[in-house]
Order: structure tokens, then sequence, then C-alpha cells
């Protein structure tokens, strides 16, 4: 004899077939709404500052504030090339040579100071003290030297200034 099964009717299969096919669906469901959420809070993000406005007019506003800042940085760069034309115009290279001028006058009393920029223009000023009479003396100096007679004591305040990078 056979055991009695009874037949499962159709209606239940079907029924469980269904439940099942739903929970699959609903488990879909719920991860899209998941991806939709990241996808809108990625969205949210990319058009921030938008105003509502599309994404492609946020585009054009980002690149002509690029092409701003482009040309200000141009701006800079030819002010500080002009500034740095101008440092190395300036008489940055200072040197002082003191010497006794007289072998009567007890101390360094006389000098010669040299003064250039970085193409090694400017002038040479050369005070000679006596216990008579003092004298000032300047020279142009062009390229290191000068279409004036240099003593040695201004020579040594030019060459003095040329390899220096401060002042003394």
């Amino acid at each position: 004899m056979e055991p009695f099964l009874s037949p499962i009717p159709p209606v239940t299969i079907l029924l469980v077939g269904t439940i099942a096919l739903t929970l699959i669906l609903l488990f879909v469901v719920i991860l899209q709404s998941v991806r939709i959420s990241r996808l809108r809070k990625s969205i949210n993000r990319l058009m921030t500052g938008t105003g509502g406005a599309n994404l492609e007019e946020g585009l054009h506003r980002l690149l002509d504030q690029v092409d701003e800042v482009k040309k200000l940085q141009n701006d800079q760069q030819f002010t500080l090339n002009r500034l740095s034309q101008r440092i190395a115009a300036q008489c940055g290279k200072v040197a002082v040579i003191r010497y006794n001028a007289f072998g009567d006058v007890g101390s360094d009393l006389s000098f010669s100071l040299a003064m250039l920029d970085d193409a090694q223009n400017g002038v040479v000023i050369t005070s000679i003290f006596g216990r008579e009479e003092s004298r000032v003396y300047a020279k142009p100096i062009e390229a290191g030297t000068s279409t004036y007679h240099l003593s040695e004591e201004e020579q040594a305040a030019i060459k003095k200034a040329m390899t220096s990078h401060s002042a003394v």
C-alpha cells in the first residue's frame, strides 16, 4: 500500500511562487532605491551652487572663472617681471674702502664708496679728508669702469661692490 500523499493544489503552488517572486522584486526595488539615493546625493553635490540652472551653464560659469584666474595670473607675472627688472637696476651692490689719504692725518678718514646695480652701472664717491680741507668726488661707473681716472681705492671699492650681494 502506498502512503497517501495529498496532491498540492495548483493554487497553492501559484500562491507560493507569487510570494517568492514578490519578495525577490521587493529586494530589487530596495536595492534600486539605495542606488537612486546615492545618485541623487551625487547629483545634488554636483549641482551645488548652480542655483537651479542646468549643469552646462554651471560648467560655462566655471570655465569663465578659470579664464579670469588665468588673466589675473598673467597680469601678476607681468608685474613680477617688471619688478624684477627694476630691482636689477637698483644700486644694491655697495662697498666702502676707508683709507688714510695723507700720512700726517692720524686715522682713516678718507673713503671711496661704490654703489652698483646688477649690470655693474652706478657711481663711486670719494671723500679725501685733509687738515686744511676736504674734497668729495663722484664718478659714474658703466660696466664696472669709468671714463674718469680711478684711484686704487676707488678701483678696490668697485671690485668689492661687484663681488658683494648686500650693503656693506
